[in-house]
């Protein structure tokens, strides 16, 4: 026990208590003190004056002092004042060090004191400082008034000294103070007391070298205000506490001298404790997220200080230190909410206060009926220890503090020669307010958060240019990031599912292309293959990533999501990039396959009449049902023009956009938050994703049942023209469209063909389909390679060929002679015809086919199992396979572009109207591009002529 009593009065004596730790205080001041009863601004709050000694408030209730009817008698070693009550007719002299008495001709009644003039002056010394038996007024001469204390005359336009020091063994202080030289000695001081040590240099400081002094010995005799002023000076010099007679040094060891002594500030934290302060210690208090409770902002208190160590009272918010102009300053915090502020200020408008102030700074919180603070410590970036800027290192080296200043007063630093500019001066560059968010299971309490400052030194010469300096004021909330970890782990997953999957694509197009191994060409294709799987990968991650955070932040009810990390941003951003040229591959590649598949149009039409040939059947019919298929090729399930429409209209017009401002909730609480690019990125996400699939529901379930159907109708226009398309996407795989009329003929009237739809409606003919008794139009088909062969080989005959040219069919049309070349065309077209309707009508002996349903697994993975060496394979499908090698069937692919194209210009530019139209644009270009190319392609591979082609 007398162990443990020994090592408290020593932690006691060295400095080392909670008293240097005290960091909660009731929030009041002066006014909220008793009568007689003082603020004590060290520790903000209201102490009693003792009675029993004699002591009074004073008038500004900031310290005690010895009643009108008392003297002081000494002061002992801890600062306390003792006083001695004067005998029956005196009263205190003017410093309140002596009775006296007043001549009966200037003493009055009421008071028991002397009465002067307006003119004259109470004199109670004699000219050499001896006091008189009785005091008495005397009338200042003509060009002299009285002083303020009515104690001495001073020269009407030149203030004169009533008292001087000798040099030795004296020194003259400020307020003509005069102190012995050997009271000194203890502070150590020196001419590096004096200076400034700034990044570029050091500087002597007219401040320090005629106020440390004074403001030194004040302290020493625990006069607040002086203790105050010597803790500013320390402030200014940075806290350089290595510097035998500096500021920082002497407020230290006077307050480990007297560590209970109210007089003295504590500015610093304890040394090498950052670590145990900010992560143990807690704001007392809880904070939750709705926007109409004052527990959703946290309050900031500034405790204001002048240089001399007045105390100006407190100051609500962070105005003081915003220097950017702002019409609304940050008067609170809403919780978790992040707050920017950065601009150039004009050096002038920096240095238009002369008169620097101090501040400490505190969390204002009410707890039960009383209101309270907290103090926020600070972590000072210019702080140097034995040269090294211990507070950018790690956290176990930093040193806190307590009190910081927004701009250095110009008048204590060295001013150059013939100039009105300060040679060096310093100013708050950036300010950090940051919250360390912890996981937890207490919800809404954080901890003590930490203010980080860094200082920016401006010289002269860009004083007299007025160079705009840039200043920065900040807060923000962190916490654990766990975002790269769910990304990395969620990318993982879907990047083998998406390997996976590539792979069967790959074996697929292989099969289907009729290679017998794996060459050059199918490794390709798998890479091309896995840039669009890897796309969509990249960025349906990073949009559920975002989403996830946007809507978790906004509608959280208890606090616990922050706003995106900046680990977040980048990977967004990164993420997004990366994606799009990937997504730029596969499109292109989707384009190039649509561009050069096989294609012909099977005319089943015979000639009516006898002796007449096929070339007598009209032409018509498969020029219009070629043109349909042109027509069809950029049709879509949904409206890209409407989508980005509706998407701007939501955003801009309806505000949505406004849902990503770094705040909680989705209503705007003050103009001057800025919005997340990460939520930015979320709400275009969810709104373009929203308006999407409303046209899907719409398109799909009404418009195309009820209305219009463009690939039902293509189906239903091939039977009407009594023709079938034959398409191969690779060499072995395509699909079929049975167009053969159920009539035998369409080549006709309109009265016929009229006709002929009535009888189908009675169902009184045959049914449309491939097979009989059946109305399945539609397969894809998986061919014997030999069928390709026989194929291609008909074309080789006409090398080069694009269609009938026009000058030819000018010709012809005119009744010239064409050569040879119209002929062979022909010719081909018709053996090509006859070729593949006999095969469709199982007529070859070696080349044959079988109608079946896919297998399960088959239908699922989009694969097909058989082997068609011998005999190919029409499967049955959903009535519209052939849309693959349209934009019908590749809507995915589409509409992931048009997103990931849209996002990649938003998250670049931050404006999505720009995006909208961009990728407007872009979608009209390719649709174009698709469109001749396809036309091309077509008069190529169908042998019609380009000139029919609408």
């Amino acid at each position: 026990m007398n162990l443990l009593i020994v090592c408290v009065l020593t932690l006691w004596s060295s400095g080392c208590v909670s008293v240097d730790v005290l960091d909660t205080y009731n929030f009041t001041g002066p006014s909220s003190c008793d009568k007689n009863e003082f603020f004590n601004v060290a520790n903000l709050k209201c102490e009693r004056c003792d009675t029993k000694k004699l002591l009074i408030s004073t008038q500004d209730k900031f310290s005690c002092t010895c009643n009108d009817q008392s003297v002081e008698k000494f002061r002992d070693s801890k600062g306390n004042l003792w006083c001695s009550a004067c005998p029956k007719g005196a009263y205190p002299d003017a410093e309140q060090r002596t009775c006296i008495k007043c001549a009966k001709q200037h003493l009055s009644a009421e008071t028991g004191k002397c009465e002067c003039g307006e003119d004259s002056i109470v004199v109670e010394r004699t000219i050499d400082g001896t006091q008189l038996a009785e005091a008495y007024c005397i009338k200042c001469t003509p060009g002299t008034k009285p002083s303020s204390d009515r104690r001495r005359c001073v020269a009407c336009l030149i203030p004169g000294k009533n008292c001087s020091c000798e040099s030795r063994p004296h020194v003259s202080l400020p307020d003509n103070e005069c102190v012995e030289n050997t009271l000194f000695t203890p502070f150590g001081f020196n001419q590096e007391s004096y200076e400034i040590d700034y990044d570029v240099e050091k500087v002597v400081s007219p401040l320090l070298k005629h106020y440390l002094q004074y403001a030194a010995y004040g302290c020493k005799l625990f006069i607040p205000e002086r203790c105050e002023y010597l803790a500013n000076m320390c402030v200014l010099s940075m806290y350089q506490d290595t510097v035998p007679g500096g500021p920082c040094k002497i407020l230290k060891d006077l307050k480990k001298s007297a560590p209970q002594n109210g007089a003295i500030p504590w500015i610093y934290y304890p040394e090498s404790e950052a670590i145990s302060i900010l992560n143990k210690r807690k704001v007392k208090t809880k904070f939750t997220m709705m926007s109409d409770m004052e527990t959703s902002y946290v309050k900031i208190v500034l405790s204001k200080w002048s240089l001399n160590g007045t105390w100006l009272g407190y100051v609500e918010g962070f105005k003081e230190f915003q220097l950017c102009p702002t019409n609304k300053p940050l008067m609170k915090i809403r919780y978790l909410a992040d707050f920017l502020q950065d601009c150039y200020v004009p050096i002038k408008d920096i240095l238009q206060n002369n008169e620097p102030f101090f501040y400490d700074v505190y969390i204002k919180y009410d707890n039960g009926n009383q209101t309270m603070l907290q103090s926020i410590p600070l972590l000072n970036l210019n702080y140097r220890m034995r040269k090294k800027y211990s507070n950018r290192l790690d956290m176990a080296q930093w040193q806190l503090t307590r009190r910081a200043f927004v701009v250095e007063n110009a008048n204590a630093i060295q001013s150059r020669r013939n100039t009105q500019f300060p040679t060096l001066i310093r100013y708050l560059k950036s300010v950090v307010l940051r919250f360390n968010i912890r996981s937890g299971s207490d919800p809404g309490v954080v901890q003590i958060p930490l203010l980080i400052l860094s200082y920016g030194e401006i010289i002269g010469d860009d004083v007299s240019m007025d160079k705009p300096v840039r200043v920065t004021f900040k807060v923000d909330f962190v916490g654990p990031d766990s975002v790269k970890r769910n990304v990395d782990i969620a990318f993982a997953v879907l990047f083998s599912v998406s390997s996976l999957w590539s792979i069967i694509r790959s074996w697929a197009y292989i099969k289907r292309s009729g290679h017998r191994a794996i060459d050059l060409v199918a490794v390709l294709h798998l890479c091309i293959i896995a840039c669009g799987h890897l796309a969509n990968v990249f960025f349906f991650v990073i949009s559920i990533t975002a989403v996830q955070s946007f809507v978790y932040y906004k509608w959280q009810a208890v606090p616990h999501s922050l706003l995106p990390s900046a680990r977040l941003h980048y990977i967004v951003r990164t993420y997004i990039i990366v994606a799009f040229p990937l997504k730029i591959v596969e499109v292109l590649n989707m384009m190039w396959h649509h561009f050069t598949v096989d294609i012909f149009l099977i005319d089943w039409e015979q000639p009516r009449v006898q002796k007449q040939t096929i070339f007598s059947v009209s032409a018509w019919r498969t020029y219009f049902v070629a043109n349909k298929w042109l027509e069809i090729q950029t049709i879509r399930k949904t409206s890209i023009l409407l989508q980005l429409c509706l998407v701007i209209f939501f955003l801009k017009v309806c505000g949505l956009e406004h849902w990503a401002l770094k705040e909680p909730g989705t209503t705007q609480t003050s103009p001057s938050v800025s919005e997340d690019k990460v939520f930015r990125f979320a709400v275009s996400f969810i709104v373009y994703v929203v308006i999407y699939v409303s046209q899907l529901l719409i398109m799909g379930g009404l418009y195309e049942r009820y209305i219009k159907n463009f690939i039902q109708e293509f189906v239903d226009i091939c039977s009407l023209a009594n023709i079938s398309v034959f398409v191969l996407a690779l060499d072995n795989y395509g699909f079929y469209i049975h167009g053969r009329s159920a009539h035998g003929f369409s080549d006709t009237d309109m009265a016929t063909l009229r006709r002929h739809l009535r009888r189908e409606e009675e169902d009184m003919v045959g049914h449309r389909g491939l097979v009989p008794a059946s109305d399945h139009q539609t397969f894809q088909i998986h061919i014997p390679h030999k069928l390709k062969t026989i194929y291609k080989s008909f074309f080789n005959k006409i090398s080069g060929h694009r269609g009938v040219s026009r000058v030819l069919l000018k010709k012809q049309l005119k009744g010239g002679n064409s050569g040879g070349t119209g002929d062979s065309i022909m010719v081909t077209y018709v053996t090509i015809n006859r070729f593949l309707a006999a095969f469709i009508e199982h007529a070859l002996k070696d080349l044959d086919y079988e109608v079946k349903d896919k297998l399960f697994i088959e239908a699922l993975l989009d694969i097909e199992l058989g082997n068609t060496e011998e005999k190919g394979i029409f499967f049955n499908d959903n009535g519209h396979s052939f849309d693959n090698v349209l934009y019908y069937g590749n809507e995915l692919t589409l509409f992931t572009f048009d997103l990931i194209l849209f996002s990649f210009v938003e998250i670049l530019s931050q404006n999505s109207l720009l995006a909208a139209i961009l990728t407007l644009l872009v979608d009209e270009g390719v649709a174009r591009i698709r469109k001749f190319w396809c036309r091309k392609n077509l008069a190529k591979k169908a042998l019609i002529d380009e000139y029919f082609l609408l």
